[in-house]
């Protein structure tokens, strides 16, 4: 008789990371829902990651790995998820650490509330000096629907902006297989970033019942530095390739849902451009970034098309506009496809954090409607 799978399958992604990978794998190991199977991918580490994982499977057989060779982050990530055979399954990073509670917790609400994807809670710790903080921008509660009245929903019984409820990546969910195959999810191997936004995000988006576990269940090491800020630096332009696909797919989705998910999403694109040239560590690839941006070379954006107000779902996206292009746009850095820098609905291009009261209810005055307070 063959076996019965495993509850949950649970992907781990490893690339030398021989550091981490050890603590990483005893989080799972003492998990206390133990039906699970943990499959690590290898990929093609040159460190003694291969051999830490290997080891770690001799001592307990829930865990087992596959070597490949150097697929990159999505093509490890679709041969972990080729293997699934459980009916629930996380993808996770062999650098992160997992609360021993995180599959009983996950698992239970998806079996509770039938739901095709299940999100946790996350806080942050650094590398070096294991100092653990806060990351209130992972679950924004504030945009999704009383959890307590609604513990299921679709993006269509979101009252804020789906896409700033969660974060476009996909260790701090789980997964119902059937779900996931139904709807062809997969990561697009030739992106060399931004993989991962994409798959998590369309998964989002067509999951019939999202629920949320509020609560902190996972570590997520920072300060290690890797792969992923290497590959931002040789392909900067990949993060707008992974948005015009987005943008394709939501607004080929049936029944217009495109006209409500519009300015969400326009929103939130531009909030990522933003972020993937604030945090850009390359000055030259930064400088030629803001540029495209204040020449409008980034036109699946649609900063052309709207007036500015249309873009304050997020209240410091102007100033932080206003910021780019003044500092690394050496073309007419006073202007940019929204016009005269001067012009912008922020009061005294001051950031947000920065602005007084009074320039903060002039700010608030301009906008259109209430935005979130958290941000």
């Amino acid at each position: 008789m063959a076996k019965r799978p495993a509850s949950i399958c649970v992907v781990v992604t490893a690339h030398n990371v021989e550091e981490c990978l050890g603590e990483c794998l005893a989080s799972l190991a003492v998990q206390t829902f133990p039906d699970f199977e943990a499959i690590v991918v290898e990929d093609g580490s040159s460190d003694e990651t291969a051999r830490i994982a290997d080891e770690f499977a001799l001592q307990d057989d829930r865990f087992r790995v596959v070597h490949t060779p150097n697929l990159g982050a999505a093509g490890a990530r679709n041969h972990g998820l080729g293997l699934v055979e459980s009916p629930h399954f996380m993808l996770l990073d062999g650098d992160d650490v997992f609360l021993p509670t995180m599959l009983e917790a996950l698992h239970g609400q998806a079996i509770r509330c039938k739901a095709d994807v299940v999100v946790c809670d996350i806080v942050q710790f650094d590398h070096k000096s294991r100092e653990r903080t806060a990351a209130p921008w992972a679950l924004k509660e504030s945009q999704l629907p009383n959890l307590a009245e609604t513990p299921s929903f679709s993006w269509r019984d979101v009252p804020g902006n789906v896409f700033a409820a969660f974060m476009g990546w996909p260790w701090d969910k789980l997964y119902r297989t059937a779900f996931a195959r139904s709807a062809g999810l997969s990561f697009p191997d030739d992106l060399s970033n931004s993989e991962d936004m994409l798959f998590t995000y369309q998964a989002i988006i067509l999951a019939q019942r999202i629920a949320v576990v509020n609560e902190v269940l996972i570590e997520h090491r920072i300060g290690r530095g890797g792969s992923v800020s290497n590959s931002r630096t040789r392909d900067p332009f990949a993060f707008y390739e992974g948005l015009c696909r987005m943008k394709r797919f939501l607004q080929e989705l049936p029944d217009d849902a495109w006209q409500s998910l519009r300015q969400p999403y326009l929103n939130w694109a531009l909030d990522w451009t933003l972020w993937n040239i604030e945090t850009m560590t390359d000055q030259a690839v930064r400088a030629k970034l803001a540029q495209r941006l204040g020449a409008n070379g980034f036109p699946e954006l649609e900063l052309a098309e709207h007036k500015p107000a249309y873009f304050t779902g997020y209240p410091r996206n102007m100033a932080r506009y206003a910021s780019v292009l003044s500092d690394w746009s050496d073309d007419s850095p006073d202007q940019g496809p929204f016009g005269p820098l001067a012009s912008l609905p922020y009061g005294k291009f001051k950031p947000w954090c920065q602005a007084s009261p009074l320039e903060k209810l002039a700010i608030k005055r301009r906008l259109r409607r209430a935005r979130p307070t958290e941000w």
